[in-house]
């Protein structure tokens, strides 16, 4: 069934778009994570497509949120809403690395160089925008 933007943010946990649940965690990854709110969709292998919201987003992946459940192993495609952009950030080979509680994060596969400067722009305006809480 149609799920509207409403309803899959209004699911979200109350800590969901928190990043200070993850900082640690955010600290070893190669590539760091800036926290975002962007609607998304994403389809599988299996022909699934849902609706989800990217809650953290780096140059090698992201943490989606979506009520369709994914398991760990999957390849999905990614569409990405990047804001103020006429077309989404689309992302076609990721691979779900973790699920839990109806969050997941992947792994970009192949990113290609001409695609990582609509990425990293989005990532420094949304670094600009967030004030971490002390």
């Amino acid at each position: 069934p149609f799920v509207s933007a409403k309803q899959l943010i209004l699911s979200l946990p109350a800590c969901g778009i928190c990043i200070a649940c993850e900082v640690e965690t955010m600290e070893r990854r190669q590539y760091p994570r800036v926290p975002v709110c962007c609607l998304s969709k994403f389809s599988t292998e299996e022909k699934t497509v849902a609706d989800a919201v990217v809650l953290d987003l780096s140059l090698g992946g992201c943490r989606v949120h979506s009520i369709a459940p994914v398991d760990p192993g999957t390849y999905l495609d990614l569409q990405i809403a990047l804001p103020n952009q006429p077309v989404p950030f689309v992302v076609k080979r990721a691979m779900v690395r973790w699920a839990r509680h109806r969050q997941f994060g992947v792994s970009f596969m192949s990113l290609r160089p001409e695609e990582l400067g609509p990425l990293r722009r989005l990532m420094s305006s949304a670094r600009a925008v967030y004030v971490p809480m002390t």
